[in-house]
């Protein structure tokens, strides 16, 4: 019980590594994909208004 939760570490384990480095890169792919998706979305709203206020004129 002299021990302190901040001096206790566990144990390296290179397989978790790998898979923890293996899922963080899956998850920016992810997220850098669902950034693109959104941003197509948006401009294609855009040009979709932009259009809409051009027949209008």
């Amino acid at each position: 019980m002299t021990a302190k939760k901040s001096d206790i570490r566990p144990a390296v384990n290179e397989e978790r590594l790998k898979r923890e480095a293996e899922a963080l890169r899956a998850n920016l792919a992810k997220r850098k994909q669902q950034k693109r998706s959104r941003k197509d979305l948006a401009d294609d709203t855009d040009k979709d208004s932009t259009k809409k206020g051009d027949d209008d004129n």
